[in-house]
């Protein structure tokens, strides 16, 4: 499986399950950026399989997210759910993607689709973001 979410980083207990909130986890300040530079890295692999330009590093982007390490955490759920929804699906549609690479199956289509998952996952984690960190 990729290394997009492992099951935990050095110094961190484990990842939780997306949207499971029952186990008491706090999420590191440096996690949810870590996870979101996953997310974009993957991202530039799906753009090349899919024939698509890769996505430059986005420093807005990933200041939010990283304002979000400073929000109050009643206001940060749906963010952070929605950061957990766009783990999940970079994850397995990436391992799936790079299975099929591997093959004779031509993998753009199905790159194609990631890749419109993935700007929808990262347009709702980004919209998220931008309203838990109102001030």
């Amino acid at each position: 499986m990729s290394d997009l979410a492992p099951d935990h980083f050095p110094g961190h207990p484990p990842v939780r399950a997306p949207g499971n909130d029952t186990d008491g986890f706090e999420r590191g300040n440096a996690t949810l950026i870590e996870q979101w530079a996953a997310v974009e890295d993957a991202a530039r692999v799906v753009a090349l399989l899919a024939g698509q330009p890769a996505p430059e590093f986005d420093a807005p982007a990933q200041a939010l997210i990283a304002r979000l390490t400073r929000a109050d955490a009643g206001r940060t759920q749906a963010s952070i759910l929605a950061l957990d929804e766009l783990v999940a699906t970079m994850r397995f549609g990436l391992d799936a993607l790079l299975a099929a690479h591997g093959t004779s199956a031509d993998p753009r289509p199905a790159a194609h689709c990631l890749w419109r998952e993935y700007q929808r996952g990262r347009a709702a984690t980004l919209r998220e973001a931008a309203l838990a960190t109102r001030g």
